[in-house]
């Protein structure tokens, strides 16, 4: 599987409940319907966590991690390819103009590495 994570802060006077549900119930369902060969669309949405050790004051550069999932970098490509149709890129980047700081969204390839946990504790 080839996996990217896009980093997003929310539009700037939107609440951080207004931001999941317009994320979640119109621009989710619209860019899954436009990206081709995508296998999985997954976000996870950003809350300062603190306590005695790490404080929670900062408002985190982030609001939501969205992985976006493909079978390999070509269908990653292609994806990203149809993205930049005018007609799809204009009707994508209208409905992101009502919900993200546009300037803040990186894309970043992720390569993982999982710990085997349980092999862990039995060595």
């Amino acid at each position: 599987m080839f996996k990217v994570m896009v980093m997003i802060k929310r539009k700037r006077g939107m609440s951080m409940e207004d931001f999941i549900a317009y994320y979640e119930n119109h621009h989710a369902p619209l860019g899954a319907s436009k990206v081709p060969n995508l296998k999985r669309y997954v976000r996870h949405f950003i809350r300062p966590y603190g306590n005695a050790v790490y404080g929670a004051d900062a408002e985190p550069p982030y609001d939501v991690l969205t992985e976006i999932w493909f079978d390999d970098e070509a269908d990653f490509q292609q994806g990203m390819a149809y993205l930049t149709d005018p007609e799809t890129a204009a009707i994508i980047g209208a409905d992101e103009e009502k919900l993200f700081e546009k300037s803040s969204i990186r894309f970043m390839i992720m390569e993982d590495h999982e710990t085997d946990l349980p092999a862990l504790r039995r060595g």
